[in-house]
């Protein structure tokens, strides 16, 4: 199994193989490369997110039921029924995946759809389906619905914020690991 995310921050407590894609999967031709060489028997993709609902602050983890952005990416339902049984805390739902940091009002419009919005999700599944590899998705609400991610200089303020849901990531990896490695036989 390999743990994908954009920022080495989401992966700092995640244990294992992984790799780092870069916002909106910058890296992803080369991390598929990688993956075309070696494939992994399954794939977990992990990160930050924007939350769509008012009930859904920070901290809580989203599992994904679909990906959507230009189109629709679905787990396999063993592989997410095993997941939902070992993250029991996780919200379940669709996520998606936007161009750029979504601002409050944008949040609340995708909100009617998704439970979560980041950068990269649609563009892995996509590309580790194309790759015939399975996968889960699973993300950490970072800013609440109303809340809109500070600029650079800003964001020192939210590092607490942001280590507290690595945190979240890497735990919830932890437990999703023998999901994936089931599912993946």
């Amino acid at each position: 199994m390999i743990v994908l995310a954009a920022l080495r921050t989401e992966l700092c407590f995640v244990r294992g193989p992984q790799a780092c894609v870069g916002l909106q999967a910058q890296r992803w031709p080369e991390v598929s490369a990688r993956l075309r060489r070696r494939p992994p028997a399954a794939a977990l993709v992990v990160g930050f997110s924007g939350g769509l609902r008012a009930q859904l602050t920070p901290g809580t983890l989203i599992l994904a039921s679909s990906v959507r952005g230009t189109g629709g990416h679905h787990p396999s339902p063993e592989m997410l029924a095993r997941a939902q049984h070992a993250l029991p805390e996780a919200e379940v739902g669709p996520i998606c995946t936007a161009e750029e940091l979504a601002p409050p009002e944008q949040k609340a419009r995708l909100g009617l759809d998704s439970l979560a919005v980041d950068l990269e999700s649609e563009r892995l599944v996509q590309g580790l389906e194309e790759l015939s590899v399975p996968w889960l998705a699973v993300r950490v609400v970072l800013d609440a619905l109303w809340e809109k991610v500070p600029q650079r200089a800003a964001r020192v303020a939210w590092a607490g914020r942001g280590l507290a849901c690595a945190r979240r990531l890497g735990e919830a990896a932890r437990r999703l690991a023998p999901a994936l490695a089931e599912g993946a036989r």
